[in-house]
């Protein structure tokens, strides 16, 4: 192997690193670590190990490293293993960021990580007991250690991918359908390029790919701090405004009826009062789930936001009020029927207001206030 080229594939893959190390410092430089960053930084750590592997292998196959048997076992039985922990951890990291509740179990999390386990017990067992397999005569990997490397990765591949595409496009999931899609085709691009570098070792494709949409990745995470609300996963009011200013400049476009539901739990703060703040939580991530899922069977393409407190916005399009008016009752019985099935020892009930505008920025406050005043007429019928 050209030497030239030897140094440019080790420096190339040496500036993946160091960009990697930066957002490992910026990472661990947190304070309260939960499960999600530390997934992220277990994705970035295991980048970094993989890329240090790659240029040992890069200098064994320039015989700068002693090309030996032993030394091209080491490398792929690392390369393999560190391929799988970025890959199933992408799938974690995936899960707990587009806020599915099962893998936030401790033992969830382990069960995900069985495969990825699986395969580097598998191919630290055929090395040692079955090297012909998975080395050739020449000392170069074989068909069957590319086989075993690539396949459990690809599971990982798949599953994170469609699983993102399917949510970013549900309907209740549209407004933050960017984030979802940069999740489903990260895997796709590293992907491509480990294939590229695995087939023809001409470019370090494989750590500029990743390191390009890792990158990508950490700049929508960080919007994701900013638009989205921490407990509850809903949009936030900050990128409530986002909506509300794109919809405004839609407005000589789409000329469609546009309504603002006003959701607000009735007497939430007696629920903080007695029986605590913990529990007053519990309640409004069920409501953001009872909002999520009444919308989810509705057929009205709805943007829900957490408005501050225990109150819900949720912006929806149609000329037909009647559907408004089935949303609103759909979500007042969902409330109710997740509160019951989570068994709480309180009643959680929701008031509803909403009111029409035709898109206009200078209308959308008017329409609010109009909202606001349902809403509490809502709450005193119901009282």
């Amino acid at each position: 192997m050209n030497l030239d080229y030897t140094f440019f594939y080790t420096e190339a893959n040496i500036v993946c690193i160091i960009i990697f190390v930066m957002l490992l410092i910026k990472d661990l430089g947190g304070v309260g670590r939960q499960a999600k960053q530390i997934t992220f930084i277990n994705i970035v750590f295991a980048h970094i190990l993989y890329f240090a592997c790659d240029i040992c292998w890069v200098l064994i196959m320039a015989r700068i490293i002693p090309f030996t048997r032993f030394s091209v076992s080491i490398v792929n039985i690392l390369n393999a293993i560190f391929l799988s922990a970025i890959t199933s951890s992408w799938f974690i990291y995936v899960e707990l960021s587009q806020g599915e509740k099962y893998i936030t179990a401790t033992k969830a999390r382990f069960i995900a990580l069985i495969p990825a386990m699986f395969e580097a017990v598998l191919i630290v067992f055929l090395f040692i007991a079955i090297p012909g397999f998975v080395i050739k005569e020449d000392g170069m990997p074989s068909l069957g250690y590319y086989i075993v490397f690539l396949a459990i990765p690809l599971i990982y591949v798949v599953a994170s991918t469609a699983r993102s595409f399917l949510r970013a496009f549900r309907k209740e999931n549209f407004a933050v359908r960017k984030q979802y899609l940069a999740c489903a085709i990260y895997p796709i691009i590293i992907s491509i390029t480990g294939v590229l570098q695995t087939l023809w070792l001409a470019a370090p494709f494989f750590c500029f790919g990743s390191t390009i949409m890792m990158l990508y990745v950490y700049i929508i995470s960080l919007n994701d701090q900013v638009s989205i609300d921490e407990l509850t996963r809903l949009n936030n009011r900050t990128q409530l405004k986002k909506y509300i200013a794109g919809e405004s400049s839609k407005q000589n476009t789409d000329r469609s009826t546009r309504y603002i539901l006003m959701i607000d739990l009735n007497k939430f703060k007696q629920i903080n009062d007695q029986y605590g703040h913990v529990e007053g939580d519990m309640a409004l991530k069920r409501t953001a789930d009872a909002l999520k899922l009444a919308c989810g069977d509705n057929t009205l393409k709805t943007f829900i936001a957490r408005y501050g407190g225990d109150e819900f916005i949720i912006i929806t399009k149609t000329d037909n009020e009647e559907l408004v008016k089935e949303l609103c009752n759909t979500i007042k019985n969902t409330v109710v029927r997740l509160n019951n099935e989570a068994g709480s020892k309180y009643e959680l009930t929701a008031s509803i207001g909403y009111a029409s505008y035709n898109g206009d920025l200078t209308a959308f406050q008017a329409a609010l206030n109009e909202a606001d005043e349902a809403l509490y007429k809502d709450k005193a019928a119901r009282r």
